[in-house]
């Protein structure tokens, strides 16, 4: 299995492409850059899901473009970021996010062989989740290399979001590598020894 990352947009967020068996799982896609489509093809890799890790603009702005180029791709995002996601004040796009399906803890993504298991982080947003397997996890915005996301937009808590990565941290192993949204990766036990905002 094969993670790359693509770091896209004014925001330098983090997309990344989890490949296995000429088949591909798309997290996180924030901007609709064509590089996206230009690795796909050039690796003959047929996206099977896209996940969003939240409803934040800055993660699914190239959502649209893949699905048109892909139209048997199934999107999936968190059921509580829903305000983000659909028409309204929050959303920065100014279209409904095309997903086909919501999520909530406990739901799981099959995919090259292994679980990629979600879990509730909330705390940057409200519907904030991780999606992880037994051996890596993609940690959108709750937490970063030695910092964690902010608090200080809409539906944000930083107590909330404390408590999450305290669960992170007493459920995944040390040894669990972490890809962020923004970013280089870490792993939980380096966190646990060395970041800030987490004791």
């Amino acid at each position: 299995m094969e993670i790359k990352r693509f770091v896209l947009g004014p925001i330098q967020s983090n997309c990344y492409i989890v490949s296995k068996d000429q088949e591909a799982l798309i997290i996180d896609p924030g901007f609709p850059e064509k590089v996206l489509i230009e690795y796909l093809e050039k690796n003959k890799l047929t996206p099977k899901f896209v996940y969003l890790t939240h409803g934040h603009f800055d993660h699914w702005g190239g959502l649209k473009m893949l699905k048109n180029q892909y139209p048997n791709l199934i999107a999936c995002a968190p059921t509580k970021d829903k305000v983000w996601l659909t028409e309204g004040e929050y959303n920065r796009w100014g279209y409904e996010a095309p997903i086909d399906q919501y999520v909530d803890e406990n739901d799981k993504i099959m995919f090259g062989g292994k679980t990629f298991n979600i879990m509730e982080t909330p705390g940057h947003s409200n519907g904030g989740t991780i999606l992880y397997t037994d051996t890596f996890a993609f940690t959108g915005d709750t937490l970063f290399y030695q910092t964690v996301g902010r608090t200080d937009i809409p539906f944000s808590d930083m107590r909330t979001l404390y408590f999450s990565i305290k669960r992170m941290f007493n459920e995944l192993d040390d040894q669990l590598i972490c890809y962020p949204g923004h970013g280089r990766e870490t792993s939980i036990g380096h966190e646990k020894k060395h970041n800030p905002f987490v004791r």
